[in-house]
């Protein structure tokens, strides 16, 4: 179980207003990642809750029974704010909706599948553990945001802070209920593969056609970017590549990296 509280921030972030649509210190193309990956957390958060708490009547312990709830009230508000935020964004360009149905139909193949339960938890496990590993990034790297318009960058640290707080959460949750031994390794492992899939494949193609409606290019070009942002400079996937590739360790557990100090450092700024 967790080495953190799992505290539920209830704060609502003023993202309208002026024209901000360069908000990431100017740069449209950092900002279109950012927001790429936004239009994705309101339906993923959604699966995450429904996923893990389809399990709570298993969960016998009082601790991971409150981590769960925690972890649910967190997600819930995460799902609330990133729809304010992409409402938001929607002023500066770029069909939301439709790029958000896009997830949408995504969960939708694998309901038609007749995915099992177990099978959505261990895809949650893996998105899980990539939010994490991004916050943890963005918290250890505090330069990363220099620049960025200030509520927009609130709002990315406190969803880095509650991230890695119940980072562990779905994952001891697995550990309860999911398969054992081989079984549950090559599971979770698949999960990943399809997680990494669905996360770099939605998020870049969100940036691009955020992009490319505000009048940034077109796809080639701005991929290129892109990939230069993500892997070289400032390069937060090549840096969280080390922690990327933990997950697929046997013995692996979220809190084999202890990121407390990163929380304790930053928390302060949204307790009431």
């Amino acid at each position: 179980m967790g080495m953190a509280e799992i505290k539920p921030r209830n704060i609502k972030f003023a993202l309208t207003g002026e024209d901000k649509r360069n908000w990431f210190a100017g740069n449209p193309v950092a900002t279109a990642i950012m927001d790429g990956a936004s239009i994705l957390f309101p339906v993923g958060e959604t699966f995450f809750i429904e996923s893990v708490v389809y399990y709570k009547d298993r969960i016998a312990d009082p601790k991971l029974q409150a981590e769960v709830l925690a972890f649910q009230q967190q997600e819930g508000i995460h799902s609330r704010e990133h729809r304010r935020y992409n409402k938001a964004i929607e002023a500066f360009g770029g069909d939301v909706p439709a790029l958000e149905q896009r997830l949408k139909d995504e969960i939708k193949k694998l309901e038609a599948a007749g995915t099992s339960p177990e099978y959505k938890l261990a895809l949650t496990c893996a998105f899980e553990h990539f939010t994490a590993m991004l916050a943890d990034d963005l918290l250890a790297h505090p330069d990363f945001m220099a620049g960025a318009e200030p509520e927009f960058s609130k709002l990315w640290h406190w969803h880095a802070i509650e991230e890695a707080e119940h980072k562990a959460v779905a994952y001891d949750v697995w550990n309860l209920v999911g398969p054992k031994g081989l079984k549950g390794y090559l599971m979770r492992a698949r999960a990943m593969w399809k997680a990494t899939r669905v996360f770099m494949g939605q998020s870049t193609y969100n940036a691009a056609g955020l992009l490319k409606a505000r009048g940034e290019g077109g796809y080639g070009r701005n991929m290129w970017k892109m990939l230069h942002f993500i892997l070289v400079r400032p390069g937060v996937l090549r840096r969280s590549f080390p922690a990327y590739l933990s997950y697929f360790k046997p013995g692996f557990h979220p809190w084999q990296h202890d990121n407390q100090h990163l929380i304790d450092k930053f928390k302060s700024a949204y307790e009431a």
